[in-house]
């Protein structure tokens, strides 16, 4: 059976940028939401959340919802187009604790498009609180991001002190 990623990605969208219209806390909020903005470049989506929600808004099942992502460079593959396999050190802004957390990076510009076109807002949504934990991480997600445009510093930064 043939996939017609184009309309399959276009039924993500318009689901995900209504869905956010009646539920803006999905988008941007650490510790409630299933994506967050980290740089203006990206999100973090929130492994399997993010795919198993978007998946149901749009009556399509979640491996689909990867597939259709990852073929359509809607996901962040690192070289050899595997996944970042490791969980990821976060915090939020003013904030000691530190989760680590199994994650993706979608390109914030699919997720801005659909809640501009779709969600009623009237610009691309601002960088969240969320920050990765500025260590080894970074070296590692550099590697990741071969030959994309790198994450930004100000994804990265230093938790609160106890």
């Amino acid at each position: 059976m043939l996939v017609d990623y184009p309309d399959t990605l276009s039924r993500l969208e318009t689901a995900l940028g209504r869905h956010f219209a009646d539920s803006p806390t999905i988008l941007n909020v650490p510790g409630v939401s299933v994506a967050l903005k980290v740089d203006p470049f990206y999100y973090l989506a929130l492994r399997p959340a993010f795919f198993e929600l978007l998946g149901k808004w749009a009556a399509v099942p979640p491996a689909r919802v990867e597939e259709t992502l990852s073929r359509t460079g809607n996901l962040v593959l690192g070289p050899g187009r595997v996944r970042y396999d490791k969980p990821l050190a976060v915090f939020e802004e003013g904030s000691a604790a530190v989760l680590k957390i199994p994650a993706d990076f979608v390109p914030a510009e699919w997720i801005d498009r659909a809640v501009v076109m779709y969600g009623n807002e009237p610009a691309p949504l601002p960088v969240s609180g969320l920050r990765l934990v500025d260590d080894s991480q970074r070296q590692a997600l550099a590697g990741h991001f071969a030959g994309m445009t790198q994450l930004a510093a100000l994804a990265f930064g230093t938790p609160a002190k106890r």
